[in-house]
C-alpha cells in the first residue's frame, strides 16, 4: 500500500531507468523511441495510481454493505452466517491503513473516500452482531486514529459515541461479546499516550461537540462498578481503562508547560465569536480551549433555562454575558446554531414565528450555512437537522423560504430564481412524507414526481436526470424531520451522516497534544470522583492479588495528582476510604483484629498504601490525619509497631531501616487453658490458629506460642516495618504549617480520649504513646514551635492538672516537658 501511494507521486526518472533496463539489451535506439517510452510509462502508471486506489477502496466499502443484509435474530448462531466477505474487505482495509499511514493525507481524493464512504460503512459494520467484525473495525479505527486523526475529528467523535459507547451501555441491544469487544477497544484507545488529553481538548472544550472525555470517564467508572453482582471480565476491563487514564495523567503532570491563565475565565462583557489564532502554539490554544470549556459549561446551564422558558432563557444568557445586553438577531442565531442540548422544537417555533425579530433571526440563522457544492436534498437534510420543522403551514413557509433564498445565493447556476428552489424544496418534503409515511398506501412514482415539477424553472423543465437523482435519494434515505435532541446515542442514518460530513467542513482543526499540555487539572476534577468510587468498590470485592494491585496503582496515581494540584479534599477522602480497608479502624477483639489484618492481602495492601501516601504526600493531607493516626494506634495496640518508635522519631540520626527487632515478645501470646477452650474455631489459616492463642487472661496456667505463631507475628511486624511509619513523624519538619497543625491536633484528640478519667492500663499505655509521639514532633519542629506550641502546652497542662495521683502518663509528661526545654534553650531565648 505504501508503495502504491508513493507511485502516484514518484519521480519519472525512476520509471525511465526501469524502462532502460528492460529495453537496453535489445538494441533499441533510445533517442528515436523517447516519446514511445514516455507514453508507455503513462500506461504502466495508470493501473497503479491514486485513481486506482480510490476505486479499490470504494469497492472494498461496497463489500462491507453485505453486513447490512445479514438478518440475525436473537437466537441465531452468529458463527453460522457468512462473514468471509466483509472480513476479507476489512482485513485489506486494515492492512492498507497500517502500511499507508499518514501518506493518505497527501492525496485529497483518497482521503475523501476514507472520511466519507469508508467511515460511514465502518459505523454500520461496527453495529453488526458479529464480534469478529466489530473487533476488526475497532482495529481499523485505532490505526486511523494513530495515523490520520487530524483529518478525522468529527468521524472519530461519531464512532466513539454511536458505536463504542452505545454498545458498552447496551443501547443497541448488544450481546455480552459485543460489549466486551467495544470495552477492549476503548481501553486500547485510552492506553494511547495522548488520547484522553486530545479527546478533552478537541471535544469537551468545543461547544459544537459532545463531551467525549467525560462520557468515556463516566462510562468506564459505571462499568467498573459491580452492583449486586460478582466481579466479571467487563468490570476488570473497565477498571484497567480507568487506571490507565489516571496513571497516564499522573505520569505527565510534572512535565506541564507553565502557561498564564490570565483572562482565560474572566468575562466582563459579551464576545460575539471566539477564534484561536494559532492551533500549533500551546500558549495560544490552551487558554483558548480553557475559555471555550468555561463558555460551554455556562451554555449548558443557559440551554437548560431556555428549554424551560425561551424568553427567560435568553434573559439569563444576557445576564451571564453570553448574549449582548441588547439582543441582536445574529447573536441569537449563533446561539441556536452552535449550542448543544437545546430543544429543537422550541428552535423551530421561534424561527417560524411571524415577529419581526424572529424573522431577522431566521435569516441570520440560514446565513450560518454554507451550501456550496451541495445538492438540494443534501442541503435540506443539513438545514432540517438543526431544528424541528414547525407544524403550522405559515411557519413552514417562512422557514423554507429562508432556506431557499440561502440555497439560491450559493447555487444560482442551477435555478433561474429562488422560487424554483422554494417549489422544489416543498416538493421534496412532500415526496419524503409520501415515501416514508406508513399511512400512505399509494406511493408517488418517479414519473409522478417529474411530472409534478414540470416547467418550474422559468417556464422550462429541469434536467430529467437531476430530478430523477433527487427522487431516488429521497426514496432510499428519508429526511429526518424529527432531529436528535442531543440525548443518547442515535443510529447513524445517511441524513445524520451528511450532517456530520457538513460539520467536519466547518469544525475547528484537530489539536495535537504533547505530554506537556497543562489540561490535566480540569480533567482530573471531572474524573476523580467517579474513579475513586469505582476503584474502591472493586478493591472491596476483588480477591485476586493482581486486581488488588491494579486498584492500588490507581489509588497512588490519584494521590499523586491530588497533591500536585493541591486537591486536599480529594486526597483526604481517598485516605479515609483506604483506612477503612485496613480493618484497623473496625472495633474488634484482639484475636479478631489479628485475623482480619493477617489473613487476606487486601488489609495489608491498604495499610501499606495509606502509610506510603502519608510519607510521600503528607504535605497535602489535612483532615484525614485523624484516620491515619487511628491506624497507628491500632497497630500499637496489636504490638506490631517497633517498641521504640516514638523515641526513634525524635532522634534525627535514626531511621526505620536501622530498627533491630529484639527477641519477639511472647507475653502477648500467652493464654490460659480455659480461655483457649472458649475461643471458637473460625479460621484454619496460620493467622487464625495464631489468633486463637491470644489473650490477656493470666489466671490459668499459660501456654507458650509455637514457632509458627512467632513466625506469623514476625511476618506482620515486617509488613508494618516496610510502611516506614516513623518517617511520618520524623519528617514532620518538612510538612506545610497547615498539615503539621492538623497532624498535631489528630494526636492530641486521640490522647485526650484515652487520658480522661480512665483507669484502664491499655488506655493509659495508648495515652503515653500519643504523648511521646507529640513530644517527638515538637522536638523535630523546634525551629517553628510557635505553630503548634499552644496546642501542645494545653495538653501538657491538662494532663498534669487533672491527674490527682502520680502515674506513668504524668511522669512521661513532666520528663517530656523537661526534654523540650532542654532542646529549646540554645535556640529560643523566650
Amino acid at each position: 500500500m505504501k508503495i502504491l501511494l508513493q507511485v502516484g507521486t514518484q519521480n519519472e526518472n525512476h520509471m525511465n531507468g526501469s524502462t532502460q533496463l528492460k529495453s537496453g539489451n535489445v538494441g533499441i535506439d533510445e533517442s528515436e523511441n523517447k516519446e514511445d517510452v514516455q507514453n508507455g510509462e503513462i500506461l504502466m502508471m495508470a493501473p497503479f495510481g491514486i485513481p486506482c486506489m480510490v476505486e479499490i477502496f470504494q469497492f472494498l466499502c461496497s463489500l462491507l454493505k453485505v453486513t447490512e443484509n445479514i438478518s440475525i435474530g436473537p437466537k441465531s448462531n452468529m458463527i453460522a452466517h457468512d462473514e468471509d466477505v466483509p472480513l476479507f474487505a476489512l482485513g485489506l482495509i486494515n492492512s492498507a491503513i497500517e502500511l499507508g499511514g499518514s501518506l493518505f493525507s497527501k492525496h485529497p481524493k483518497l482521503l475523501a473516500v476514507i472520511q466519507d464512504e469508508l467511515f460511514y460503512n465502518l459505523l454500520q459494520s461496527g453495529l453488526s452482531m458479529s464480534p469478529l467484525i466489530l473487533s476488526t473495525v475497532c482495529s481499523i479505527v485505532l490505526n486511523l486514529y494513530y495515523h490520520l486523526r487530524t483529518e478525522l475529528k468529527v468521524q472519530l467523535e461519531a464512532f466513539i459515541s454511536c458505536v463504542l459507547l452505545k454498545l458498552v451501555q447496551s443501547k443497541h441491544g448488544s450481546s455480552y461479546q459485543q460489549q466486551e469487544v467495544a470495552m477492549e477497544a476503548l481501553v486500547d484507545l485510552c492506553s494511547q499516550q495522548m488520547f484522553v488529553a486530545e479527546m478533552y481538548a478537541n471535544f469537551d472544550c468545543d461547544i459544537t461537540c459532545s463531551n467525549v472525555f467525560e462520557d468515556i470517564a463516566y462510562m468506564l467508572s459505571k462499568s467498573a462498578f459491580p452492583v449486586n453482582e460478582p466481579l466479571s471480565a467487563m468490570h476488570i476491563l473497565a477498571l484497567n481503562g480507568l487506571v490507565s487514564m489516571i496513571k497516564g495523567m499522573a505520569k505527565r503532570t510534572c512535565n506541564e508547560l507553565s502557561i498564564s491563565e490570565e483572562g482565560s475565565t474572566n468575562y466582563e462583557g459579551y464576545e460575539a465569536f471566539l477564534k484561536c489564532l494559532n492551533y500549533n502554539d500551546p500558549s495560544s490554544w490552551i487558554p483558548f480551549v480553557r475559555k471555550m470549556k468555561h463558555i460551554k459549561r455556562k451554555l449548558t446551564i443557559g440551554a437548560d433555562h431556555f428549554n424551560r422558558d425561551p424568553k427567560k432563557g435568553l434573559e439569563f444568557l444576557q445576564g451571564i454575558h453570553l448574549l449582548p445586553d441588547k439582543l441582536d438577531p445574529k447573536s441569537v442565531a449563533s446561539f441556536f446554531r452552535y449550542t448543544n442540548g437545546l430543544d429543537k422544537n422550541l428552535i423551530g417555533d421561534f424561527l417560524g414565528n411571524h415577529g419581526e425579530f424572529c424573522v431577522h433571526v431566521l435569516h441570520e440563522f440560514s446565513r450560518t450555512f454554507d451550501f456550496h457544492d451541495m445538492t438540494l436534498d443534501s442541503a435540506l437534510r443539513v438545514f432540517l437537522g438543526t431544528f424541528r420543522l414547525p407544524g403550522e403551514s405559515q411557519k413552514i413557509q417562512r422557514v423554507i423560504e429562508a432556506f431557499a433564498e440561502r440555497y439560491y445565493e450559493q447555487s444560482s447556476h442551477i435555478f433561474c430564481d429562488r422560487d424554483v428552489a422554494l417549489l422544489l424544496s416543498y416538493s421534496l418534503i412532500m415526496l419524503n412524507t409520501d415515501q416514508h409515511n406508513a399511512q400512505v398506501k399509494k406511493k408517488m412514482s418517479e414519473e409522478d414526481f417529474i411530472r409534478n415539477n414540470r416547467l418550474i424553472n422559468g417556464g422550462k423543465d429541469l434536467p430529467r436526470e437531476y430530478l430523477s437523482e433527487l427522487y431516488h435519494s429521497i426514496c432510499k434515505n428519508e429526511i429526518q424531520m424529527i432531529p436528535d435532541q442531543g440525548a443518547g446515542f442515535p443510529t447513524m442514518t445517511l441524513s445524520r451522516w451528511i450532517n456530520m460530513i457538513y460539520r467536519s467542513k466547518e469544525s475547528a482543526p484537530f489539536i495535537l497534544c504533547d505530554s506537556r499540555v497543562p489540561l490535566y487539572h480540569d480533567m482530573f476534577a471531572i474524573l476523580s470522583g467517579p474513579t475513586i468510587a469505582a476503584i474502591s468498590v472493586v478493591f472491596y470485592q476483588a480477591e485476586q492479588e493482581n486486581v488488588l494491585q491494579t486498584c492500588i496503582d490507581g489509588f497512588l496515581a490519584i494521590a499523586k495528582i491530588s497533591t500536585h494540584y493541591r486537591f486536599g479534599d480529594i486526597l483526604d477522602d481517598l485516605v479515609v476510604s483506604l483506612c477503612k480497608f485496613t480493618t484497623l479502624l473496625t472495633p474488634l477483639s484482639f484475636e479478631d483484629a489479628i485475623i482480619s489484618f493477617g489473613d487476606g492481602p487486601r488489609a495489608r495492601m491498604a495499610t501499606t498504601t495509606v502509610f506510603t501516601i502519608a510519607n510521600r504526600y503528607g504535605d497535602c493531607i489535612h483532615s484525614s490525619w485523624r484516620s491515619i493516626f487511628d491506624c497507628v494506634l491500632s497497630l500499637h495496640k496489636l504490638r506490631l509497631l517497633p517498641p521504640s518508635l516514638a523515641n526513634d522519631a525524635a532522634d534525627e540520626t535514626n531511621s526505620s531501616s536501622d530498627y533491630v527487632w529484639s527477641k519477639p515478645d511472647t507475653s502477648s501470646l500467652l493464654i490460659s487453658r480455659t480461655t483457649l477452650a472458649a475461643i471458637p474455631r473460625r479460621s484454619f489459616s496460620l493467622f487464625g490458629r495464631f489468633s486463637q492463642l491470644l489473650s490477656f487472661e493470666v489466671e490459668e496456667p499459660l501456654l507458650h506460642p509455637t514457632h509458627e505463631q512467632l513466625a506469623a507475628q514476625q511476618f506482620l511486624r515486617e509488613i508494618v516495618l516496610k510502611c516506614h511509619i516513623d518517617n511520618i513523624f520524623m519528617d514532620s519538619k518538612f510538612l506545610q504549617a497547615e498539615s503539621l497543625l492538623q497532624l498535631v491536633e489528630a494526636i492530641i484528640l486521640a490522647s485526650v480520649q484515652f487520658s480522661k478519667g480512665s483507669d484502664i492500663i491499655e488506655d493509659e499505655n495508648s495515652a503515653v504513646f500519643c504523648l511521646e509521639l507529640l513530644i517527638s514532633i515538637t522536638l523535630n519542629n523546634r525551629d517553628r514551635i510557635l505553630i503548634i506550641w499552644k496546642n501542645v502546652y494545653k495538653l501538657i497542662s491538662d494532663i498534669v492538672q487533672q491527674k490527682a495521683m502520680p502515674c506513668a502518663l504524668v511522669e512521661k509528661t513532666v520528663f517530656g516537658l523537661l526534654k523540650i526545654c532542654q532542646r529549646l534553650l540554645p535556640y529560643k531565648e523566650n
